[in-house]
């Protein structure tokens, strides 16, 4: 029993180039030593830069990312299988699943940065611990079949998910609000609900992981 999962449309960016002069951003980068474009789009520091950005309820919240990595990498339990990261701006980034994300904040915005900037971490081994792949969302549809979790989709148990069986890939949206993009919908073949109530990111993570250690007997 493996469950692979990706984030979708997820709140992860390096500052589009629209704001890339705005007051919030280069203060931050220039705190940071760093180019305004090789820094993560936060809301929490560019609130003011964000105001007219398109699609901004979606938008920079790489927190989200951080929280779902922790909760989905940090599992020692045999089910973890595949992991990718879809983000808003349509990269596609594979993560190896014996990855340990940092739990401190401040490095994983340096470790994501690198990232987006340079496409893959660390970058001097051959084995890539993530990295941006040259390929888009659909292509995984050649391996996989995309169920997404949406709070409009068939009521189901966790544990169900769990029995899918390894072609399935299930699709988490890791984004504060708004829907998933055309992208996804285009592509997912069916949509799961696995509570009444709208769940976070990292609140379903758990509740998949939890439903799937439970019927392995809590190894």
């Amino acid at each position: 029993m493996k469950i692979n999962l990706i984030l979708l449309d997820s709140s992860l960016e390096l500052v589009p180039k629209e704001i890339i002069s705005h007051p919030a951003v280069i203060r931050n980068a220039k705190k940071r030593n760093k180019k305004a474009e090789h820094t993560l789009l936060d809301i929490s520091l560019h609130y003011h830069a964000m105001k007219d950005l398109p699609n901004r309820e979606k938008r920079g919240r790489p927190d989200i990312v951080h929280l779902a990595m922790l909760m989905f990498l940090t599992e020692q339990a045999p089910i973890k299988g595949d992991f990718y990261i879809h983000t808003i701006d349509s990269k596609l980034i594979y993560v190896n699943n014996e990855m340990r994300p940092p739990k401190n904040y401040n490095r994983f915005v340096g470790l994501a940065e690198q990232l987006l900037v340079y496409g893959k971490v660390p970058l001097n081994s051959n084995e890539s611990l993530m990295k941006v792949l040259d390929i888009r969302l659909k292509d995984l549809k050649q391996k996989y079949k995309l169920g997404v979790l949406s709070e409009g989709g068939k009521r189901v148990k966790p544990e169900e998910l769990c029995n899918l069986g390894e072609k399935w890939l299930l699709g988490i949206g890791a984004f504060p609000h708004g829907d998933f993009s055309e992208e996804v919908k285009e592509v997912a073949d069916e949509y799961f609900s696995i509570s009444n109530y709208k769940l976070e990111t990292h609140q379903v993570i758990c509740r998949l992981i939890s439903s799937c250690l439970q019927q392995l007997g809590w190894p």
